[in-house]
């Protein structure tokens, strides 16, 4: 075997040694990124719960508050009508 075939052979086995590398350096990249999406989409999906329920809640003193105009309104039509007598 000639000196070119050798030297072809260590270069061949390095830039083959180099692809391996890269590639598991690009696969733990992958999985790290992977994972930051990840807690990404909980913290959303968390604030997204959280405002449901503050919709929730807000819904709620609505309707609470349009009862209590409801009766407000009431009273001042009794009041009015007795004003009116």
């Amino acid at each position: 075997m000639g000196e070119a075939q050798v030297i072809s052979l260590i270069a061949l086995a390095v830039a083959f040694v180099g692809l391996l590398l890269n590639s598991r350096k690009d696969t733990r990249t992958d999985a790290a990124e992977a994972a930051k999406t990840q807690a990404k989409l909980d913290s959303l999906i968390s604030g997204v719960d959280d405002i449901r329920l503050e919709m929730r809640s807000v819904q709620k003193d609505i309707r609470e508050h349009g009862e209590r105009l409801a009766k407000i309104e009431g009273r001042l039509e009794v009041l009015e009508q007795k004003k009116e007598d």
